[in-house]
């Protein structure tokens, strides 16, 4: 956990334990786009608690619970890959939203794993705040498609530049 005593977002690494926890938070925080977008190939809403549970188990995954003010409002797993991490999924559920818990917590990330220069994630097109989010912290968008007729996916990512020695 990297945080500071002004900082009102903590990152709390997730255990086994907080399985159930994580896939409520996701399925609240999801479900308003899945009734938005009707997406049933793609929305973490509907997925399982267990795939959570099996997320937690990989070892090349981190779950990371967001805690703003001390009350968990969300969560971020990063899928450590050799060329890139990745992010997948990051959520904030409704309430909570537009208060800058996310934006902080990327930003933890970027400070936590110094090791790594590129970062990837997928979101929602039509979903312009999410866009805004990720390019004003640096990232870029690398593709588009198109899974259903309502939504257009895009994927994002942020390249950190190594300093010089």
């Amino acid at each position: 956990m990297v945080t500071t005593k002004s900082d009102p977002v903590q990152l709390i690494l997730a255990q086994k334990t907080d399985a159930l926890l994580i896939h409520q938070l996701k399925k609240s925080a999801f479900m308003p786009l899945y009734e938005k977008y009707h997406d049933t190939e793609t929305t973490p809403a509907l997925d399982p608690p267990e795939k959570v549970e099996l997320q937690l188990a990989q070892e090349e995954t981190d779950y990371w619970l967001i805690a703003l003010e001390g009350k968990i409002v969300g969560a971020v797993r990063v899928v450590k890959k050799k060329d890139a991490h990745v992010i997948s999924p990051l959520f904030i559920i409704p309430e909570e939203q537009n208060k800058h818990a996310a934006s902080q917590a990327l930003t933890q990330l970027f400070t936590m794993y110094p090791e790594v220069f590129t970062w990837r994630l997928v979101t929602i097109m039509e979903e312009e705040r999410n866009c805004h989010l990720y390019e004003k912290l640096g990232f870029y968008s690398t593709f588009t498609g198109k899974p259903t007729g309502s939504l257009t996916l895009t994927g994002y990512e942020k390249r950190i530049l190594q300093e010089e020695s």
